[in-house]
């Protein structure tokens, strides 16, 4: 039996469709729906039942995954057992989170967090906030979300925002704003809201950071922007002086069942002490 087919079986449980499931695994959805046919030809089972709303297993799917589980498990000790002598740790671990965060990370620190750790591979997915661990060796990283199904998490840190506009081109009573139908605490709306004045009109709405900050940059309107981000761009000046306008707090999640393997414990390790350089203006 081939572990990668156990992972599309793990990845479907965890991801709740074969689409999300092959963008998870970094897989087009052909690839990975011939896996999870040889998987139930080898088993002589049904393991999902398909529907409009997702893939739910059937009751040899809940047996197959809880033993997919164990033998997971059982693969990151033996990694982790192998190598225990090593500096670095081995194999792959998955960085979920906005694109911005990754972007910059990327731009950073992954660099040298590679160099340091030869045998270590990182494969970033940006995903909405709703995505989750749960159990395979990865990493989330997202602004005020709370741990869901058993998550571990621990705050990383407080990333300041501030109002920018353009230097060249006056965005008049426009605005621009972080925009998200599944945020439950809209922490960018709210402070935006404090600082509008009467008159004042919100032209433009994105799901990244990035994206503002271009829209910033061009002119199109003034908005709330991460400060590790704008503070270097000589396109655009800060409004106000005096603290930021906003602090939010990063979170990392990972699942306690692989917070105490190598690799994550490296990638903790890492994003703890890449925070400044990466997060602060």
């Amino acid at each position: 039996m081939r572990w990668d087919n156990l992972q599309i079986l793990l990845a479907i449980y965890r991801e709740g469709s074969l689409t999300r499931a092959a963008k998870f695994l970094g897989l087009d959805q052909s690839t990975a729906g011939r896996r999870l046919s040889a998987l139930e030809a080898e088993l002589g089972v049904v393991l999902f039942i398909r529907s409009k709303t997702g893939f739910a297993p059937t009751q040899a799917g809940d047996a197959a995954i809880v033993r997919a589980l164990e033998v997971e498990a059982s693969i990151n000790g033996l990694v982790d057992d192998v190598t225990s002598s090593s500096h670095s740790a081995v194999g792959t671990v998955r960085l979920m989170g906005n694109a911005w965060t990754l972007e910059r990370l990327s731009c950073q620190a992954v660099g040298a967090f590679l160099k340091k750790n030869p045998q270590l591979n990182l494969r970033t997915i940006s995903l909405l906030r709703n995505s989750h661990v749960r159990g395979e060796a990865s990493v989330s990283i997202w602004f005020e979300k709370k741990p869901e199904s058993g998550e571990f998490s621990v705050r990383l840190g407080e990333v300041p925002y501030a109002l920018y506009q353009s230097v060249s081109v006056d965005p008049g009573p426009n605005w621009v704003s972080f925009y998200d139908e599944d945020e439950r605490r809209p922490m960018i709306s709210s402070a935006i809201s404090r600082l509008r004045q009467k008159g004042d009109t919100m032209r433009f709405t994105a799901t990244d950071a990035s994206i503002l900050h271009c829209a910033v940059a061009a002119g199109v309107g003034r908005g709330l922007l991460p400060m590790c981000l704008a503070e270097a761009d000589t396109r655009l000046k800060r409004i106000n002086s005096g603290p930021p306008e906003l602090m939010r707090t990063l979170w990392i999640h990972t699942h306690p069942d692989t917070v105490e393997t190598k690799r994550i414990k490296v990638m903790l390790k890492w994003l703890r002490e890449s925070f400044d350089q990466v997060f602060l203006p």
